[in-house]
């Protein structure tokens, strides 16, 4: 499979499949035992819903809170985030995850973004290339999470023929952080536009599961 952009490599991959069962997250500051973290109880929500388990796509997967739990539950995972968080490899198991160090977007081009991420927050400034998700001509796409920080709906219009061929499960994040010229539920009113209705909403309250009708 060619894809826009090389996949990233790390060193190595120190995941073990007893932290994943005994609930430890990797961060910056070490592990973490973390039975109830919002990742885990979000991909909890989702699991009835879950008709295939293909291949799923996590997109804005940080350290791997929340990949990990599709690594553990799919065939295959692709994963994306602007950053390159060196606790990937510690929280996800490699052997079916790709994970991706680029933006996606609703068309391919550049976004400046401070420390890697779509926040603006304190830090320095980097270029980041943005590709959409259609241009990694994915299959058997049955489960997409899009947590991006207002950019979801421009993630989703980068990514209309990979769902209407598979029509997956879809998670978003739909809370106050959105971009300047977006309506509040910008990326859900999208959705709802092309056949998705909202079935569940997630421990926080702005995680929504999203299903075809």
């Amino acid at each position: 499979m060619t894809f826009p952009v090389s996949p990233s490599i790390f060193s190595d991959n120190p995941y073990r499949a007893e932290w994943f069962e005994e609930n430890y997250v990797f961060t910056p500051d070490g592990p973490t035992n973390s039975p109830t973290h919002h990742c885990k109880l979000t991909f909890d929500i989702t699991k009835p819903f879950i008709n295939k388990a293909r291949t799923a796509v996590d997109v804005g997967c940080r350290m791997g809170e929340y990949t990990r739990f599709l690594s553990k539950n799919f065939d295959n995972v692709f994963a994306f985030d602007a950053n390159l968080h060196p606790r990937f490899p510690w929280n996800v198991d490699l052997s079916n995850t790709t994970h991706f160090n680029c933006a996606l977007g609703d068309a391919q081009g550049t976004i400046e973004m401070f420390g890697g991420t779509h926040q603006t927050v304190e830090g320095q400034m980097k270029e980041v290339p943005v590709f959409r998700l259609d241009d990694f001509g994915l299959e058997d796409v049955d489960y997409i999470k899009v947590d991006v920080e207002g950019f979801e709906r421009k993630v989703l219009l980068g990514g209309q023929k990979t769902i209407s061929a598979f029509r997956p499960l879809i998670v978003i994040e739909q809370n106050d952080v959105r971009l300047a010229d977006e309506e509040p539920y910008a990326a859900k009113t999208y959705l709802e536009s092309i056949g998705y209705k909202h079935v569940a909403t997630c421990p926080r309250g702005w995680d929504l599961v999203m299903m075809p009708e």
